[in-house]
């Protein structure tokens, strides 16, 4: 762990979880309040980034049309598939970018939880290991479990080493209704702790169930254009990422099986709040920005429809996509009426045409249908 993002990101976890911790004196319920905050911290991340994936999800028909269209040249297509998200104003990359915010903040959660004494209490290496030397044990800081049974050992040794709470050393009790979550779950001891384990694969489960239901009823078009493949994927992936979770849980300290309990269910009620604000709240602004996608196209369909009349005349003029696609409501109308005129025009002349040669058969005294 680099000591900037220990003490950039990670430490300000910490002092946020042991801020908690003060207030309530119960570690298990910390955790859950922590788990807590940091969602709320994270909200607005969230939910940028299922509007992206929304916005993406309106542009993927067309996306697969020009894939489509131009199989046959990459090139062409990659250049029309850059102008439509530049003319839609999307970026294939959004989700990505947000997933890079959040990513690091959930590795010093990590850290946060399985390294309290250094990043909730702010102890060295050192201070450490002689608190170790106190209560007569030693002491492994590059354990996974090192530092939490450690402060197991202070909580039991509590008069040993209160000398070194002027240090910022606190007497944290890890029993949290009737579970130690000091503890690590063992595959060969069959106890309460193997609870934590079952909960941890049955919540993942549930997330990502629910993540994928919530998914396909804001973007209903996303479920419609997904492959088989990608449909295929996603149900592999429903059944692995439960069974990493209960694996992982029985690896850890309880207090991360609790805390990946808790983010789940936490993630099960934030997919469902979200989901149910966007449909509610966001239809009008989406069906707006639909309508505007659609004069976009229409106008881009325009511009490719101009370009290729002005070749054909023998004209070369450059259209580069989103930007000579922004034509207004009004130009757009106009050329509409023009081209229906034009078409209206072609059709009196032809039944003009269609008159007069039915008149010169009469006279000539020819049968003529008048149909």
């Amino acid at each position: 762990m680099g000591d900037f993002f220990g003490i950039i990101i990670v430490r300000p976890m910490g002092l946020i979880l042991m801020a908690i911790w003060s207030l309530v004196h119960n570690y298990g319920l910390a955790l859950i309040l922590f788990t807590l905050v940091v969602k709320l911290i994270l909200l607005p991340f969230m939910y940028k980034q299922k509007k992206s994936m929304k916005k993406m999800s309106l542009v993927q028909a067309e996306s697969a049309a020009i894939q489509k269209r131009y199989a046959k040249n990459r090139e062409k297509m990659n250049e029309e598939i850059t102008k439509l998200y530049e003319r839609e104003g999307v970026s294939p990359m959004g989700s990505c970018a947000l997933s890079f915010i959040t990513l690091p903040i959930m590795m010093a959660l990590y850290y946060a939880v399985r390294q309290p004494m250094k990043y909730m209490m702010g102890l060295s290496t050192e201070t450490m290991s002689k608190i170790a030397e106190a209560i007569g044990t030693t002491f492994d800081n590059t354990a996974i479990s090192g530092q939490i049974e450690l402060a197991k050992l202070v909580h039991e040794n509590w008069d040993k080493v209160s000398s070194f709470a002027s240090e910022g050393l606190v007497n944290i009790d890890f029993n949290f209704l009737g579970l130690d979550l000091s503890a690590t779950p063992q595959f060969t001891q069959l106890n309460a702790l193997w609870l934590i384990p079952i909960l941890s694969g049955g919540t993942a489960l549930l997330s990502s169930w629910i993540m994928r239901k919530m998914q396909n009823k804001a973007n209903p078009a996303a479920q419609e254009n997904a492959s088989a493949q990608m449909n295929s994927t996603m149900n592999t992936m429903l059944i692995i990422m439960p069974l990493m979770s209960v694996w992982i849980a029985f690896t850890l300290p309880a207090s991360m099986g609790v805390y990946w309990v808790v983010n789940n269910v936490f993630t099960c009620i934030q997919e469902v709040a979200l989901t149910w604000y966007i449909l509610k709240f966001d239809k009008a602004d989406d069906d707006v920005k639909t309508k505007e996608r659609k004069r976009r196209e229409a106008a881009h369909k325009m511009r490719l429809e101009e370009q290729a009349e002005a070749k054909e005349s023998g004209v070369e003029v450059e259209y580069r996509g989103a930007k000579s696609a922004n034509v207004s409501k009004k130009k757009l109308k106009a050329r509409e009426a023009e081209q229906q005129r034009i078409k209206d025009k072609e059709t009196a002349a032809r039944a003009a045409q269609i008159k007069a040669e039915k008149e010169a058969a009469r006279r000539a005294g020819r049968q003529v249908d008048d149909e």
